[in-house]
């Protein structure tokens, strides 16, 4: 099993940026593992990746540098051990809001006697190394990070960082902006004091802190205020941005054409 890159990172105080792959689809996961982030999140939560699929993109990511996260549907064991079986190097689990929660997820991705992960690594145990290796160090190798995104988990926030095994946290501003009764404004002050709350929690606790972002200038923004895990974008959002640009490219021509004639 290979070093989790994305974990020495964080182990290290270092920054880390990912991006999101939503498409279900090997080429544009080939196209995808040659970006050259830190990270790569798998979405099964918000895109329409069946497990088929998601062993698929998995494949198709297997020559990348970047750490492999899956975001899983919810948390659930069932959701954490077919990411981890596939050969996901760690997960992200939503919508968790209580510390009984938390420590339900990390239990999930860890082997006896310091978890309840079921046994069953038919892929990941040939991905890098052999099955033995793989046992011995999965334990150590797999990140589990928990999405902070309702107002529940704000105010539970302490007790959540104190979840023994928990590698870090990750901020949903969008979802938490929605709990908080602010829908589609993640901007609004009183979901920016909220994150800032989590924000210093974790840096008094030394948990990771991280958030989901999607432009360069929120990345920036959080980077800049202690985040060690960030998120720049997703491939749809890439697709959308390319042809925003084709359209106008292909205005300007035909401006330039009309002109001319």
């Amino acid at each position: 099993m290979r070093d989790n890159r994305l974990l020495g990172s964080l182990r290290a105080g270092e920054a880390s940026i990912g991006t999101l792959m939503t498409i279900p689809d090997l080429l544009v996961a080939e196209v995808m593992g040659t970006a050259g982030v830190d990270f790569l999140v798998v979405d099964t939560e918000h895109s329409p990746m069946t497990t088929e699929q998601l062993h698929g993109v998995l494949t198709a990511l297997y020559p990348t540098e970047s750490t492999v996260l899956v975001r899983v549907p919810a948390h659930g064991d069932v959701y954490i051990k077919q990411a981890l079986d596939l050969g996901a190097e760690g997960v992200i689990v939503p919508s968790v809001s209580t510390a009984a929660e938390c420590r339900a997820a990390v239990a999930s991705a860890r082997y006896a006697p310091v978890g309840s992960r079921g046994f069953g690594p038919r892929r990941a145990s040939r991905l890098h190394g052999d099955r033995a290796d793989y046992l011995a160090r999965a334990n150590g190798q797999i990140a589990v990070l928990a999405m902070i995104e309702t107002g529940e988990a704000v105010e539970a926030i302490e007790e959540i960082l104190a979840t023994g095994g928990l590698d870090g946290i990750m901020v949903g501003p969008f979802d938490l902006a929605v709990s908080l009764g602010h829908l589609g404004d993640p901007e609004h002050p009183a979901v920016e004091e909220a994150i800032q709350k989590v924000l210093l929690a974790c840096q008094g606790s030394g948990v990771p802190f991280g958030i989901f972002s999607n432009s360069l200038a929120a990345t920036q923004k959080w980077v800049s205020r202690g985040a060690l895990l960030t998120t720049i974008g997703s491939d749809l959002q890439y697709l959308d941005a390319g042809i925003a640009r084709t359209k106008a490219d292909l205005a300007a021509v035909k401006s330039a054409s009309r002109k001319e004639s």
